[in-house]
C-alpha cells in the first residue's frame, strides 16, 4: 500500500512539474510578445503628415530667375526651378524644419522653415545671392484694438522664403537673409499668417543691410469673425502662381452642369462639394488640371496643388 501511494505521489510531482514548466514557458512567450510590441510602438514615427511647398527663386542682384534653374531640396524632396524661377514640391514631410537652395554662381542658401500640414506652404520669393547671407530681420507682430497693441503669438512670419513663428510676446527674428533684399518698396519681401487674421504682406522702405534690420511693430487687421460657419466641402485645394496664392477660377468635372469655384485671393484655396468619385480640377486661364478621388463624403480630400 505504501509502495502504491509512493508511486501516486511521484506521478503527482511529475504532473505538477510539467504544469509549472508549461506556465513558465507561456509567461516567457507573453513577455517576449509584449516586449516586441512595445519596442515596435516606441520605434514608430508619430509623423504629422505630408504637405506641399511652393515658391519662386530669384537672384537678389538682378531680380531675375537663375539660369540654369536652381535646385530646391526640402524634406528629402527635390525640384529644379522653371524658366520663371517657380517650383512646387509635393509629399514633403511637414516636420521638415530646413531646406537648401543651390544655383550656379550663387552662394548656397539654407532655409529655416515652419511648415503646416494640409495646405500649400507658399514661401513666396526666395532670393539667392553671390555674396552670401548676412542680413537679419526682426520685429513684433500685433493687432490694434482701440489704439492698444496686443502681441500675436504663434503667427507664421515668412521673409525671403524663410519662415518662423512669433513668440508669446509677438516677436520674431529671421537670419541668413541676403543683403539688398527689398530694393523695391512696393514689392513684398514676405508675409505674415495668423489664425483668425487676414494675411499681411511685409514691405520695407530700404533694402536689408548686413547685420540687424529692425522692422518694428507689424500690425495685422481686425480678427476675422469666427461665428460664420464654413461651407461643407469634400474637395479642397490650392492654386499658386510664381509660388504665391493666385486669385482665379477653377472648374470641376465630370458633374451635372458646370461647377465653378473662385479661389481665395489671400490663400489661393478653393472648395467643392461632390459625392464619392474621381474628378478633374482645372484652372481656367491656363487649362492646368489635376485629378482627385473622393472616397467618402465624410472625409474631405485635398487635391494636388495647381502651380502656374
Amino acid at each position: 500500500m505504501s509502495v502504491l501511494n509512493s508511486g501516486r505521489m511521484n506521478r503527482s510531482r511529475n504532473s505538477l512539474a510539467k504544469i509549472s514548466m508549461i506556465i513558465l514557458l507561456m509567461s516567457l512567450v507573453t513577455v517576449m510578445l509584449t516586449g516586441c510590441g512595445g519596442g515596435g510602438g516606441g520605434g514608430g514615427s508619430t509623423g504629422t503628415g505630408n504637405t506641399t511647398v511652393s515658391g519662386t527663386v530669384l537672384l537678389v542682384e538682378t531680380n531675375l530667375p537663375p539660369s540654369p534653374g536652381a535646385v530646391v531640396t526640402i524634406g528629402g524632396q527635390q525640384a529644379t526651378t522653371d524658366a520663371t524661377g517657380a517650383f512646387t514640391l509635393t509629399s514633403v514631410s511637414s516636420s521638415a524644419t530646413s531646406g537648401t537652395v543651390t544655383a550656379t554662381g550663387e552662394q548656397p542658401l539654407t532655409l529655416a522653415l515652419h511648415l503646416t500640414s494640409g495646405q500649400v506652404n507658399a514661401l513666396g520669393t526666395i532670393y539667392v545671392s553671390s555674396t552670401g547671407y548676412t542680413a537679419i530681420a526682426s520685429g513684433t507682430v500685433a493687432s490694434s484694438t482701440n489704439g492698444v497693441n496686443k502681441p500675436i503669438s504663434g503667427a507664421t512670419v515668412t521673409i525671403g522664403g524663410q519662415s518662423t513663428v512669433t513668440a508669446s510676446d509677438g516677436t520674431f527674428t529671421i537670419s541668413n537673409l541676403p543683403v539688398g533684399l527689398g530694393t523695391d518698396p512696393t514689392t513684398p519681401i514676405g508675409n505674415i499668417q495668423a489664425t483668425g487674421y487676414v494675411n499681411k504682406p511685409i514691405t520695407v522702405q530700404f533694402p536689408l543691410a548686413t547685420g540687424s534690420n529692425p522692422l518694428g511693430t507689424l500690425l495685422l487687421g481686425a480678427p476675422i469673425a469666427s461665428s460664420t460657419p464654413g461651407q461643407p466641402f469634400t474637395i479642397y485645394g490650392f492654386v499658386t502662381k510664381g509660388g504665391n496664392p493666385f486669385s482665379t477660377s477653377v472648374t470641376l468635372s465630370p458633374t451635372v452642369g458646370p461647377l465653378v469655384a473662385q479661389t481665395n485671393p489671400v490663400t489661393g484655396e478653393y472648395f467643392f462639394w461632390v459625392p464619392a468619385g474621381t474628378y478633374t480640377v482645372q484652372e481656367l486661364s491656363s487649362g492646368t488640371s489635376k485629378t482627385v478621388t473622393v472616397t467618402s463624403t465624410a472625409t474631405p480630400v485635398e487635391a494636388p496643388a495647381i502651380g502656374l
